[in-house]
């Protein structure tokens, strides 16, 4: 009798499940797939990177380079020392001067010594800018160049004769040692008739002529 009640309950129709349910469940295991999937594909977060800071450097200094020591003919100052020949030019310049003028009539002279000394010292100025000219006794300095001016001078007597203005510049270190020696002359003509000497147009074409080499040397 037992037996054929197992056998009736195992021959009776089970009950169908719900499709409601049915639905449920496939959602459910649909929605944990994409869980699943996504979970596996998970792009990872990404990295910041922080920039290396870059080390602190001081400003440069520009190191200014001492100036170059004045050497030779780059020297800023330079004294005159006026030579025997040169004192015995303007000398002889002056006793002109004075003979001329002493002359009846004759007016002042064109002849002016003290422009030669003037003129040199108007001419080194272009080059150095201390120029000291040394008078009888009084006692160099150091420092700057050196440099002997040696002169001569010659005036014409008559119309048509030629003043001559000559002279050689010699530049020294203060140990003595000659760097450079120029020379330079200018030449006029007395004109007729003889109102004046025109001297003074020989001395400038001298200066002249030693300013343009003076110029030119290094």
């Amino acid at each position: 009798m037992f037996a054929d009640h197992q056998k009736a309950l195992a021959a009776a129709p089970r009950p169908r499940m719900s499709l409601q349910f049915a639905m449920k469940t496939a959602r459910r295991i649909a929605l944990a797939l994409l869980l699943a999937v996504a979970g596996a594909h998970r792009l990872p977060a990404p990295i910041f990177e922080e920039p290396t800071p870059r080390p602190v450097t001081k400003p440069k200094t520009e190191s200014k380079s001492a100036p170059a020591a004045e050497t030779g003919m780059n020297s800023r100052s330079v004294q005159v020392v006026l030579t025997e020949n040169t004192r015995a030019a303007i000398l002889y310049l002056k006793n002109y001067v004075q003979t001329y003028e002493n002359m009846p009539f004759a007016g002042k002279s064109d002849v002016h010594p003290d422009e030669i000394l003037m003129q040199l010292r108007q001419t080194l100025s272009t080059r150095f800018s201390n120029v000291s000219i040394l008078s009888v006794g009084s006692s160099s300095r150091s420092g700057g160049l050196t440099m002997l001016f040696d002169l001569q001078a010659h005036v014409g007597s008559i119309s048509f004769t030629a003043n001559t203005v000559s002279f050689i510049a010699t530049f020294k270190t203060n140990s003595g040692r000659t760097i450079q020696t120029i020379s330079a002359s200018g030449k006029s003509t007395i004109p007729y008739p003889a109102f004046g000497t025109q001297f003074p147009k020989a001395a400038s074409r001298a200066f002249a002529d030693f300013s343009q080499k003076l110029n030119a040397t290094r």
